[in-house]
């Protein structure tokens, strides 16, 4: 596949590609991830549906990252622990498994921890 059509591909599953790259993020942190972010949408072959489905899923959770401050805080905290072995072959695969796993339970936590307001 050339490069143009994988990127148009890789586009049009990340509805958030554009508003993601081009937010305004200063820390470093955030810079290093959004261009993880970039290295793994082009790095990757989109040859299944499994695949495109991870792809849309990372991109949603990137730009829940750079739009959502209690999410990144979180994220920011649990990838400053993050250690990688040197038996991993692809960090960028394992970071965003990672940033992934990261998500799940941060979706639980939030989802079990609704304030629900009392009416006075």
């Amino acid at each position: 596949m050339n490069s143009f059509k994988k990127n148009k591909e890789v586009i049009s599953v990340c509805k958030n590609y554009y508003k993601i790259v081009n937010a305004d993020v200063y820390d470093k942190i955030s810079i290093n991830i959004i261009k993880l972010y970039t290295d793994y949408v082009f790095g990757l072959e989109i040859i299944t549906k499994r695949e495109k489905e991870k792809l849309a899923l990372v991109d949603n959770i990137i730009y829940k990252y750079v739009t959502d401050n209690r999410f990144k805080k979180e994220m920011i905290g649990k990838l400053s622990k993050l250690k990688v072995s040197n038996g991993v072959n692809n960090i960028v695969e394992y970071v965003m498994n990672k940033l992934i796993e990261y998500f799940e339970d941060y979706k639980d936590t939030y989802t079990r921890n609704i304030y629900i307001p009392r009416w006075i």
